[in-house]
């Protein structure tokens, strides 16, 4: 940026009105200052700052949320402004969630695309074409600003879930069969506790939250339960999540299965696809739920490009039944955000060469948290291994 400003100066000619230095530039009549740091490895002088009219922050998407916390305290003079500019990347970067998502009420918000130039040149038109031709997912995010997730990588590709929202609308298939409800119970830290309720194949609700313990985020999916009449309680055995069980058992009368996400595939001889048994295709229960879910995705997206290609072309959707097709309710109130859990975790692989879902871990390498929400609807649709039950009045 300060070699932009030094060139833009000299461009003017007005070299001799400022003195250029490393990281600041002057000007001479005036006493107006620009100074440039870097606020990854310089909170304590930007801690120091005082009378700073405007503070730019220029690529802001990396911007952490501990360095937020550090720099909008420090600019407090009165009037003073702070501008962020940036190319949004993930969804869930903690600049996206603070200046859009959950944007403060002070907030001046535009968007800045390529139509906004009116000098937008002809050869950068043509590589936006190709672009938007060879790779939709990466001409949304380069083009048009919208946050990118890993389009190669992903289990479950932007453009499936962007398809899905709605679908059942779209297509012509009811909410209909067994109301379930997928449970995530927050780890340690700053993990969130998360629900699904699916109806079949529509995700009508997700919710998260992060405040109680257990036993308090327990009795509030048993009232969510009950008060949507669900069939079934899916939720987290792992871990925490362990000390749910006999919670539910003990007060709630809706059905509750425990979900071990490392546990064996369900179903382990039967065929996936080309050949393939479920044992084979998958490294555990968990890799197989999320590929299932990813496959109603994709089968809900190919459905969608379809009709927008030919409205009238009825058969084509015949091949697929709505319990192999998903719908995001418009109404979920976080779609935003489960939508861009649902891109993140990457698709991964054990040392046989099956398939499994990155973990956590990894994925707080990159950066992305624990997704929460995502993590609840794949229990709403998951395979459930069902423990053999001898009814009471047998046994007595």
């Amino acid at each position: 940026m300060i070699r932009l400003l030094d060139d833009t100066i000299a461009r003017h000619g007005y070299q001799a009105e400022f003195e250029v230095q490393r990281s600041s530039i002057r000007h001479l009549i005036t006493g107006s200052e620009f100074m440039f740091y870097g606020i990854k490895n310089n909170p304590t002088k930007i801690k120091s700052l005082e009378g700073v009219d405007i503070c730019w922050i220029e690529e802001a998407e990396a911007v952490s949320k501990d360095s937020w916390e550090v720099l909008i305290p420090t600019i407090r003079k009165p009037g003073s402004e702070i501008w962020v500019s940036y190319n949004p990347k993930n969804i869930l970067d903690d600049t996206h969630q603070r200046f859009v998502i959950s944007p403060p009420d002070d907030i001046c918000l535009l968007t800045v695309n390529h139509d906004d130039n009116p000098h937008f040149p002809e050869v950068l038109r043509l590589e936006m074409e190709e672009c938007k031709r060879k790779d939709y997912d990466l001409y949304l995010h380069i083009w048009e600003g919208e946050p990118v997730a890993d389009s190669d990588m992903a289990i479950i590709k932007p453009s499936w879930i962007v398809a899905a929202v709605d679908a059942h609308l779209k297509i012509g298939f009811a909410a209909s069969g067994r109301k379930r409800v997928g449970f995530d119970v927050a780890d340690e830290g700053e993990d969130s506790n998360a629900t699904t309720l699916a109806h079949g194949s529509v995700v009508m609700d997700c919710q998260q939250w992060n405040k109680g313990d257990v036993i308090t985020s327990a009795d509030r999916v048993k009232n969510y339960a009950e008060e949507v009449r669900a069939s079934e309680i899916v939720y987290d055995s792992i871990g925490v999540g362990a000390g749910v069980k006999a919670h539910l058992k003990r007060v709630c009368r809706i059905p509750a299965t425990g979900f071990n996400a490392g546990e064996s595939v369900f179903k382990p001889e039967a065929k996936y696809a080309d050949g393939k048994t479920n044992k084979d295709m998958f490294s555990n229960i968990k890799a197989q739920a999320w590929w299932g879910v990813r496959d109603r995705f994709y089968n809900t997206w190919r459905v969608i490009k379809h009709l927008e290609a030919n409205p009238n072309d009825t058969e084509f959707v015949k091949q697929f039944s709505d319990d192999q097709l998903i719908s995001l309710s418009s109404g979920i109130k976080q779609l935003e955000y489960l939508k861009a859990e649902l891109s993140r975790p990457w698709v991964d692989y054990d040392n046989n060469g099956r398939v499994k879902v990155e973990s956590k871990k990894d994925m707080k390498k990159r950066g992305i948290p624990s997704p929460n929400m995502a993590d609840s609807l794949i229990m709403a649709f998951a395979p459930i291994h069902k423990p053999f039950h001898i009814p009471d009045e047998i046994l007595q």
